[in-house]
Order: C-alpha cells, then structure tokens, then sequence
C-alpha cells in the first residue's frame, strides 16, 4: 500500500499498483519499415526492420530492443555495420560513438525467427488440406516483440510501414493505406502498407489468408472492409449488420471523425486467442463470430464489432501510459458498444447488459479490493466494471456536459498518451468540476456500496432509511451518489425523488400524496448505480413492481426476489406478467418459475412459450426445465427443428438422456440440421454412436488439426464422454497439446492425463511422443504434457 498524507490528520490510502509504472527508454522511435516473407512449413519469418529514432538522454552509446529468441544477422546504421549481442530477451546494439540530443538516427536490423508468441501459422501442415491456411497476428500485451525487434511497450509511438512477399492468390492485410499491391513474377506478390499518423507497436498486424471481402461507406467516406471466406457468403450480412451505423454513430458521439484515413477493416481468423483485437485501421476477431443468420442468434458479433472499433479512438487514437490505466481503453470500448446496442436494439437489451456487468464486477470486487486504475485489476474490472462507472460518471455530470469533457479529452491528446490524472483534469478544465471524491471511491479505491434499506408510509410523507453496511477498509471506504427513487400508488400514478446518499446511515423524508396509498418503492430505479442492496418487502410489493414499474430490470430484478415465494401466492400475478411482457428474458425468468407447476394455468403458459417467436423464450424451456413430462414431449421434439442450432443441439441433448429409447426418432429430426453447423453436428454424431459405431470416425475426425479450436475441444469433450480410446483420438489429443492456443491445449493434456490412467495406454501415449517431430515451440509444450501425464 501507499499513503498519500493530505492533512495533518487526513490520510487516504490508495492501491499501489508497481506493475503499471510506466517502463523507462532511452530513445523516442519515430518510424519502422519492416519487410516480410515467410516459410510456412517451418513457421519461420524472414525480415529486416528500419527505424529512425532521436535519443531522449543527453547521450548515449548503446540501445537495447526486445527480441526474445530472434536469432540477429545483422546490424547496419547508414550502410556501417555495429556490433551487438543477443540474450534471452534482449537485443543489445553498441554505438560506435555516443548519440546525442537534437540528431535523428537510424537503424537496419537482419534477421529470422521462429515465433513462439505474437505471430500465427495456422493450417499449412495439415496432411488432409482441408484446414484454413493463414498467418495472423497478435500483438498486445507485449508479443510483437517475438517477431519484431522493437522497444515493445505502450509508451511509444511511430509511424510504420510493412512491406510483406507472400505467395500469389492470398489476401494479404495490414494496418493503414495500401500503397502498393505488385506481382513479383515469381509466384509471389509484394503488399505495401502504410500509416499515416503515429501508433504503437503493440497495435501493428497482419492477416494472410484466403478472403473475399464487402465495402461498406459511412456518411463521412470512410469505407469499412468487411472481410470473409469466399465458401461462406452467407455470413456476410448477419455478421456484419449495423456496420454503417456504426461508423456514423462513433463519429456522432465522439464528435472526432474517425482518425486512421478513409479505411476500416475487419478480419476473420482461425483459433484467435480471444474474441477480437483492435489493431489500428484492421481489427481481428475469431471467425467463431463469422456466422449466418440462424447462428447470430446466439452471440453474435455487433457488440464485440462496436467494441473494437470504439478502440480506434479509445486506445488507439489515445493511448494509455503505462498498464495502471489500462481501463482508459477497456472501460470506454466496453462502455460504448454497450450504448451503440442500445441505439440500434432498444434500451431493455442495455439495462439487461449492464445488469450482466455488474455481476460479473460484484464477483470479481468480492475477491479482492484491486481498484479499476491498476494493471492487476483483471478483465471483469477493467471492462465490465470501468463501463457501469462511466454510467455513473454520466448520470453525475449530465449527458451533454460529458460529452463536452470527451470531445475536448479525444481533441486535446489524439495521437497521444493519457493518464488517469489527465481524464480527470478534463472535467476540471471544460466544466470547472471537481470529481475528486468520484474518481478516488470508483476508480482509485475498489469494493462498492452495500445498501441496507427500509422505509415507512405516513400519511403525507415517506419515512425512508438508508445505512451503507461494506466492510470499511483502507481501500473500500463509504460512497456518495444521488440516488433516484420511486414512489408508486396504488392508482397506478408515480412520484420520483432524488437523495445523496453518502453517509453510513441516514433517514429521508419523501414528500409524498397524502391521499394515495404506497404499492411499492423502487431504490435506485432502473438499477443504476454499482451496488448490493438489502431491501426486505413483500410478495405484494414485488408482483405489483413486477408488474407495473416502466423500467424492464426493475421488473426482472422483482422477479428475481419472487423467486423465493411460495408459487401458490404468486402464479396469477405471474401468469398476467407474462401475458403482458415482451422482453425474453423477463419471459425466461417466469419459464424458471412456473415450468415444473402441474397448474393447468401454468401448462398452458409453457405450452404457449413453444411458439414464442423469441429463440431466448424458447430456449428457456431447456435450460429450466428438469425432467421433460410425457405430456409435453411431442412439443419439445417440436424444439428439436428450432430456428436455433443451440436449442437443437440442449434439446437433443436431454431429450436423447431421458427418453433412450426413441433416441433413432430424434436422430432422424436433427439429422438434415447438424449438417449445416459443426457443434450440432458433434452431439448428433455422439448420440449416433450408440445405434452406429461406424460414425465413430467421423467424430474422431472433428478432433483433428483440420478444424478450429472450439469444434475439436467438442468434439474431444463428446469422445471422453463415451470413452473413446482410440489411437486416431489420442494423435489428435497429441496434436492439439502442442498447440498455442492455451484453451485447447489445456483441454487435450486434461484427457491425456485421464487415458494415462492405465500403463497400457499410458505406455501407448509416450510411444507416440518419440515419433513426433516438433519445432522448438512445440517441444516446450511437450514439456508441459509430459509433466502432466507422467
């Protein structure tokens, strides 16, 4: 911990977060030309890299680089070659003579690598030729260094350029302008990529692969490239919708047009390591979002599409100085694309959103009191808990004056970097505002306010208490917000109060009808602000809120608490809710309450959710229900021919577990669908298994490198169910332990361990190991299995 002594007598006790100090360097890079080709079958780069630099200490003499494992050949400054040295890490470059202040330099390094971090290789060794071939990069955190010799922190910025040689009949993509596209005569064509204005290294890319592509043009010019698989082009318009929208909505809101020229692109991979990442002017995403119109009814890509690019001003344009303000590019991206939904898909969907973000902050606050503004905070701080705050943040100020203090804020540092401090001092410079006290208890501290609430109907006033009963600790202190109230009357009429509550208990008077009589009493209406709250009322109460109140999650979050009461005191109420509601989650919640009730009331209304026109209702009826009744199985074999491939492959699932013994009958429903989509194609196959082991090598064969990562860790998953032992599934399993991505290597060394249960297999396992043959990466991972499994 670190004390900050504001007063003889007041101290204030912050997070010290020695992570995210920013890294110290000894030159400022202005530009890198990096030229590229490649051997695919040994996964290996060819490359030199030029900057120019100028020294930011009066001199120098020698300048280090990261470079893990990239093996230098050499070192030239204006055609004389240096000296050098490579480590582990580093590459260490000697001066002839010292460098000064005031002179701009330059450098050419020579040299290869085999990356085992930053740069891809995926498909060019599959035997079978059936998986994608590309390259693709990752950069952030620190993993374009294993590709480029590069001072690879966020606190530098420069203009780039690649120039990449690559076989002929790939599309080939990187960051900034196209300069030049040149066939080389030889079977290889020559890309020439450029940036126009400064960006870090960490945000430089590149995508190889075979692509078709759609243009999409904004009201202001820009053209967003929209990249996809020539053999699926009906992925294109569920993928990409809203994709003009949000262009013209970023730039409306920002009040910056967007900065990187008149190109935006999006690229689909294979086996991304996440779900997308924001590289200046071409965001890469998994190709699991790559999906046609039955699909994206599960999770689709707008909100991951909007987050990226919200990334072009909010991490990219402004760049945070070191890793303790990491949330001035998550928080902003989380926070925006969860408000472009909200403009394109209505406000139920956003209050559902950042009720979901609470949850996953509460969960994450209640195991540590990491504040926001710190690198150790961890994802479900610094995106979803950073967005409720900025919520906040505008609900204090006001809509217009927050967009003033952004407008100003993006102006004032584009192409620069910012601090927390600096966001800050914008509220202090544009409005004369002072948030001290909001940003030390949201952003500076961690935890949350815990309400303990109660209150008491007079006649012409209500009597309400407040208390704030968190764990005080030197880092979790009492929180100061207005808070808005609602009382609702009897007669259906509402008053609205607002109090700030920022003591450890305090009582309010709230005026209110003299003549009307209470039906219930909403804190914080429209659950806007970051909290847990104890508020004890009765089942009256929580049906007439569930029933009436205008906002959807106040609703649902009295519906959540009804959960606990008896069914017989509240099923009519329930049922008339239902009748009434058109948010499916809402609907879901009531599916959740009702769905095992042998009322003839509450069978009536579960066999009306079969017909919902909402994939979400609908699902529902799976996910709650526990064991299927007789009585309605004709109607969920009806959910196996649903519009969603997710609800077939639950239904299927519990239907074919429950009901054996007309297994062949369901088969025969979900056969024509699980030939258009692979996961479904998995459970059928499993399912199919028990009437014809001969489908058992088609299963294997989902598990193969010949497919991405999430249908082989299914698939793998469907094979350990049934016990499959075969010598085809354990190469597979060897194969996918060996690969980078971590998710699924995890998985296939899990099973391994499992199968090495027995020597026989286990003897089989390491037999199989010594005909292997692997690059030095792969025989670091091999290390990781053998551990495991030994």
């Amino acid at each position: 911990m670190m004390l900050r002594v504001n007063a003889q007598n007041d101290v204030n006790c912050l997070y010290f977060d020695k992570a995210g100090r920013a890294r110290e360097h000894t030159v400022d890079f202005i530009a890198m030309s990096l030229d590229l080709s490649f051997n695919t079958q040994e996964r290996r780069i060819f490359a030199k890299v030029a900057y120019s630099f100028t020294p930011l200490r009066k001199s120098i003499d020698s300048l280090v680089l990261d470079a893990p494992d990239i093996q230098v050949d050499k070192v030239l400054t204006v055609d004389q070659e240096l000296k050098f040295r490579s480590t582990n890490n580093d590459l260490i470059i000697y001066f002839d003579s010292s460098l000064r202040w005031g002179e701009t330099y330059s450098l050419e390094i020579s040299y290869t690598a085999q990356p085992e971090k930053g740069l891809y290789f995926l498909g060019w060794d599959d035997k079978s030729n059936r998986a994608r071939k590309q390259i693709w990069t990752q950069g952030q955190g620190v993993d374009n260094r294993y590709w480029i010799p590069s001072y690879d922190d966020v606190n530098d910025k420069l203009y780039t350029e690649t120039f990449i040689r690559f076989e002929t009949g790939y599309e080939v993509i990187s960051n900034g302008d196209l300069i030049e596209k040149k066939d080389l005569g030889n079977g290889t064509t020559l890309w020439h990529y450029k940036m126009q204005e400064p960006h870090v290294v960490y945000l430089i890319m590149l995508a190889i692969g075979d692509y078709a592509y759609a243009d999409y043009t904004s009201k202001n010019g820009v053209v967003s490239r929209q990249f996809y698989y020539p053999d699926q082009p009906q992925d294109l318009l569920s993928t990409y919708q809203y994709t003009n929208e949000m262009m013209d909505w970023m730039e409306a809101e920002f009040g910056i047009a967007y900065p990187w020229g008149k190109m935006y692109r999006n690229v689909p991979v294979v086996d991304f390591l996440y779900g997308a990442m924001e590289n200046t002017s071409s965001t890469i995403y998994t190709d699991v979002y790559l999906q046609d119109s039955r699909e994206s009814l599960e999770r689709n890509y707008i909100g991951t599409n909007a987050h990226e690019l919200t990334h072009q001003w909010f991490g990219d344009l402004i760049t945070e100085w070191s890793g303790t303000h990491h949330w001035l590019h998550e928080s902003f991206a989380t926070h925006y694309a969860k408000h472009f939904k909200r403009a394109v898909l209505g406000d139920d969907l956003f209050q559902w959103d950042r009720y979901q973000e609470m949850q996953s902050a509460l969960n994450a606050d209640d195991k540590n009191q990491i504040p926001i503004a710190s690198s150790k905070a961890g994802s479900a701080k610094h995106y979803p808990k950073g967005s409720i705050v900025i919520d906040m943040l505008r609900t204090v100020v006001g809509e217009e004056e927050y967009k003033k203090v952004i407008h100003s804020y993006l102006s004032k540092y584009s192409f620069k970097h910012v601090d927390t401090h600096l966001f800050y001092l914008e509220f202090l410079e544009v409005l004369g505002l002072n948030l001290d006290w909001f940003f030390d208890q949201w952003i500076y501290k961690g935890g949350y306010p815990h309400y303990e609430v109660s209150y008491t109907e007079l006649k012409d006033k209500v009597k309400l208490n407040v208390a704030q009963i968190q764990e005080e600790t030197s880092t979790v202190s009492l929180f100061r917000m207005p808070v808005d109230i609602e009382l609702h009357y009897l007669d259906g009429s509402m008053q609205m109060h607002q109090i700030q509550v920022d003591s450890a208990y305090q009582e309010f008077a709230l005026p209110k009808e003299a003549s009307k009589k209470l039906s219930y009493l909403v804190f914080d209406s429209g659950n806007k602000i970051y909290k847990r709250i104890s508020f004890i009322r009765n089942a009256d109460e929580l049906l007439a809120q569930a029933s009436s109140s205008k906002e959807m999650i106040d609703r649902y979050l009295a519906l959540k608490e009804l959960e606990e009461i008896d069914l017989e005191k509240k099923r009519s109420a329930l049922i008339n809710v239902y009748t009434k509601e058109e948010f499916f989650l809402i609907k879901a919640n009531i599916i959740k309450q009702v769905i095992e009730d042998d009322n003839k009331a509450s069978k009536k209304l579960i066999k009306s959710a079969f017909q919902d026109a909402d994939a979400g209702v609908r699902r529902a009826l799976i996910d709650y229900v526990d064991k299927i009744p007789e009585d309605l199985l004709e109607s969920y074999e009806y959910l196996l021919k649903d519009s969603s491939y997710l609800t077939i492959d639950k239904c299927l699932n519990k239907l074919a577990s429950q009901y054996p013994e007309k297994l062949e009958h369901f088969l025969s429903l979900t056969e024509a669908d699980s030939k258009k989509n692979t996961s479904l194609r998995i459970t059928y196959l499993k399912w199919k298994y028990t009437l014809e082991p001969k489908v058992l090598d088609e299963l294997i064969d989902y598990s193969s490198q010949s497919f991405e990562f999430r249908t082989r860790m299914k698939a793998m998953e469907a094979l350990e169910e049934i016990h499959v032992r075969s010598t085809s599934f354990i190469k597979n399993l060897l194969n996918a332990s060996l690969s980078f991505n971590s998710r699924l290597a995890s998985n296939a060394r899990n099973i391994l361990e499992d199968i090495c249960l027995t020597n026989e297999k286990k003897q089989e396992v390491f037999s199989l190991i010594k005909n292997l043959s692997l690059d030095k990466n792969e025989q670091k991972r091999l290390e990781i299995l053998e551990k495991k499994i030994k």
